[in-house]
């Protein structure tokens, strides 16, 4: 069946198809925005594989891959992909469940990002429901950006929220009374991460919508999508937020771990300004590199119970992405850790199961990155770290330390994997 008559190519004589170069032709800065956004990706790659890590530790390189490809898709759906005429709350195209986790995203955060033009007015409405911590960060424009910059970090519990948890703010450059949120008029794309914590995978999530409700004349945004100069706009915001999320994430946040905690295996505070540029500063992050033997064990401990509204600890690779969170125990919570008698909370990180409840999976990661968040907390609390052989773990532990079954284990697996299906979905 012939669908055009019109052909895409020419022939030569070999048979070959030759490309119509009159129809290939883009505008000059198009064209260079395609070229430097290829780049990007290879200047990443050649940053990645020039870390000791890629280098001496063969069992770190095919995520390194991975992660460039993840960073790629990531730039697409944060820079190309945003309709600005109808803006959305994107929640699995953004830092969620665990196909994009590049910073190291929590399992218990029901993360969701919108992109918003400063010059139109947004409400931003919906309903806590079971959600422990709600923060909104505001950057006029997307990290990478030369001219990026927080302009906003909310809490909503500083807010004028209803009895039933429903809440409404407006999100404008123009002044707003009540629940407010100020954006840059100047600013096209801003970027607005909200981190909304879960007690529980099996909590009811909040409810969140965002609408435009300024009016704007048919086809207002129509160039955004069509024209070559906005296109290739998007394609160099593409190309700084890969290179961002490479250097940023994907290099310097294990470098500054090891950095500031001395050395591997030691805890060491680290506010989260200080983390990166879309760091949180109501948390007080404490985090570690963390380099254990087959043989050996790494011991958490804090002496008293954090005071945070949410608390976690959470195991990440060396390229500070999340390790799987949905079938493995990489991560544990302020509703699933449980302290010991005497008041102190001690994990075990560790390469297999040592029948311990507060189990950290390395998944097999002889390195890799150990963080732990306490928000919204009045004290800043950085867990102590003690190495021990596998087989000494038993006598390090106090004796009524909590203890599962490997049955016991394998059901709260499966019901972790619920729970995550449950509240990220696919």
């Amino acid at each position: 069946m012939r669908f055009c008559k019109e052909p895409f190519g020419r022939q030569d004589v070999t048979g070959a198809e030759t490309v119509n170069e009159a129809a290939a032709t883009a505008s000059p800065r198009l064209a260079e925005a395609w070229k430097r956004f290829h780049a990007a990706q290879e200047e990443g790659r050649r940053l990645m594989e020039a870390t000791p890590r890629f280098r001496d530790f063969p069992q770190h390189r095919a995520k390194a891959y991975h992660t460039l490809l993840e960073a790629a898709a990531m730039a697409y759906n944060f820079a190309v992909a945003p309709r600005m005429e109808h803006p959305r709350i994107n929640r699995n195209t953004s830092w969620q469940t665990d196909v994009y986790t590049l910073g190291q995203n929590g399992p218990d955060f029901y993360y969701a990002v919108t992109m918003l033009d400063g010059r139109q007015d947004y409400r931003l409405s919906g309903k806590l429901n079971d959600c422990t911590l709600f923060l909104v960060q505001v950057l006029n424009h997307l990290s990478g950006h030369p001219d990026s910059r927080v302009i906003g970090n909310y809490d909503l519990a500083d807010f004028d929220i209803g009895a039933d948890g429903r809440f409404e703010f407006i999100l404008s450059a123009r002044k707003h009374e009540g629940n407010w949120m100020p954006l840059d008029p100047d600013c096209r794309s801003h970027m607005v991460l909200m981190r909304r914590a879960m007690g529980d995978w099996n909590d009811v999530p909040p409810d969140t919508v965002i609408e435009r409700i300024s009016e704007i004349p048919p086809g207002y945004y129509d160039d955004e999508e069509f024209d070559e100069d906005a296109m290739a706009a998007r394609i160099e915001t593409a190309a700084a937020f890969f290179s961002y999320l490479i250097r940023d994430f994907n290099i310097n946040l294990y470098d500054m771990y090891l950095t500031n905690g001395g050395g591997f295996n030691n805890m060491a505070f680290l506010p989260g300004v200080a983390t990166s540029q879309v760091g949180s500063p109501s948390s007080r992050y404490a985090q570690a590199v963390f380099d254990i033997d087959e043989d050996e064990a790494l011991i958490l401990e804090l002496d008293r119970r954090p005071d945070g509204a949410y608390w976690s600890y959470q195991v990440g690779d060396v390229w500070s992405r999340s390790l799987n969170f949905t079938h493995r125990q990489t991560s544990l919570s302020n509703r699933h850790a449980i302290p010991d008698s005497d008041g102190v909370l001690r994990v075990v990180l560790a390469h297999r199961d040592p029948g311990i409840a507060n189990w950290l999976d390395t998944c097999g990661r002889r390195q890799g990155t150990v963080v732990f968040r306490n928000f919204r907390a009045l004290t800043d609390l950085v867990p102590t770290t003690r190495k021990v052989k596998f087989a000494d773990l038993a006598a390090a532990l106090p004796a009524d330390t909590a203890r599962v079954t490997p049955e016991a284990r394998a059901a709260a697996l499966r019901a972790r994997h619920a729970g995550l299906l449950k509240l990220h979905g696919e």
